[in-house]
């Protein structure tokens, strides 16, 4: 395992520092998360909690991807 893959897995195995959503959440807020990204607003401060929850979880990260690119 590389080191990289060794820090996913403890940040995975151990959570957020800092507050984060739920899947419902996520996904009921990620449109305007994008909006604000592509905007260059400041997303993490207007909706707070859910870059961490990208972090750590899997297919709401593939989502944000998708609609970034599909918006880029």
């Amino acid at each position: 395992m590389t080191a990289p893959d060794v820090e996913l897995s403890l940040r995975r195995l151990l959570g957020p520092a800092e507050p984060e959503v739920g899947c419902d959440e996520c996904f009921d807020q990620l449109d305007r998360y994008v909006e604000l990204e592509v905007a260059g607003a400041d997303a993490d401060a207007a909706l707070p909690g859910l870059r961490a929850h990208l972090a750590g979880c899997p297919a709401c990260r593939e989502e944000h991807e998708s609609l970034r690119a599909l918006v880029s």
